[in-house]
């Protein structure tokens, strides 16, 4: 099933819920947007022997890779099983400026380059469908409870509205300003963050319930503010938004630093995004001076890096 190019190759882009995180496991509603800045390639190649996986910082065999690489080690090996070629001797080369671990979709972008670049490798057709049954598969096993809503925006080209197990929603902006994301430079614990919201629901049933209802709320009313053009009334919501993740528990010191200094440099609003416990926050600004004033203080709070990009 091979063909002449022994080259395949795969792409896709980081993402960032706005709003929902964590409520959106449970069937609430929550916003996410592609981020095109942060891109994750991947070059499968034909090798003579071996099969080796190797990026910018490691190169190894991929039956030696670590245990928070187990989701794309599966990944891989359901692929090779499905093109009838368990023993093609290979290198995947990853080549990425997604930080992993920190809430903006780097496992799902993998999982997304990884199977394109096996199915451009072997000329094959891939549907929307499958691709994304490929991309949870992985996810499944990286992240244990998800909603999918890291394999849909990182294969998405538009904002979404997105509720678990219903027809996903492109979801048209009107709203000026600029989005400044701030990595903590702490690896986020995805399932530990979800059962940490389980462990909540099973100790506080009555007040994680109506918790969890609301920030499904408050994403609707994102969703008709991001419609308007009424930029200051995004801004109280993410912090409500962050107010009742600090809450589930799911919050860390780092980020509630970064997004205080983000709120006093004049963010509109801020708070974190992905599962939490580290990853990144993002704040709001108004415009682009704004933007920067908030990005260089979150620079000297602290801050890995900083990303500022429209909405």
């Amino acid at each position: 099933m091979e063909n002449n190019q022994k080259v395949g190759f795969g792409e896709a882009h980081a993402k960032l819920i706005l709003i929902g995180e964590h409520s959106v496991v449970y069937g609430q509603p929550a916003i996410a947007l592609p981020v095109n800045l942060l891109k994750m390639r991947v070059t499968l190649m034909k090798t003579r022997y071996g099969q080796i996986i190797q990026d910018a910082e490691m190169r190894n065999r991929l039956e030696l890779m670590e245990d928070d690489f187990e989701g794309i080690r599966q990944l891989i090996l359901r692929l090779l099983k499905k093109f009838d070629s368990e023993k093609m001797p290979f290198s995947l080369e990853i080549d990425s400026n997604i930080p992993r671990g920190r809430g903006l979709g780097a496992s799902a972008a993998l999982a997304t380059a990884v199977t394109k670049a096996f199915f451009d490798y072997f000329d094959a057709d891939l549907s929307k469908d499958e691709l994304l049954y490929f991309v949870n598969f992985s996810e499944a096993i990286i992240h244990g409870r998800a909603s999918g809503i890291d394999a849909a925006t990182v294969n998405s080209n538009t904002p979404l509205w997105f509720i678990k197990n219903q027809v996903i929603e492109p979801l048209e902006i009107e709203l000026p300003g600029l989005l400044v994301i701030g990595d903590s430079g702490i690896h986020g614990l995805t399932s530990q963050a979800i059962s940490t919201v389980r462990q909540k629901l099973h100790e506080e049933k009555e007040t994680t319930e109506e918790n969890i209802a609301r920030l499904g709320d408050y994403a609707t009313q994102a969703k008709k503010v991001l419609t308007s053009s009424k930029i200051y009334g995004l801004g109280p919501i993410l912090n409500s938004s962050q107010a009742i993740l600090r809450e589930l528990g799911v919050s860390h010191p780092k980020l509630d630093n970064l997004i205080d200094a983000a709120q006093k440099a004049g963010a509109l609003g801020a708070k974190l995004t992905g599962s939490g416990l580290g990853g990144v926050m993002v704040a709001l600004a108004a415009n682009a001076t704004d933007a920067i004033r908030i990005s260089q203080t979150l620079a000297k709070h602290g801050a890995q890096n900083t990303w500022i990009f429209s909405l």
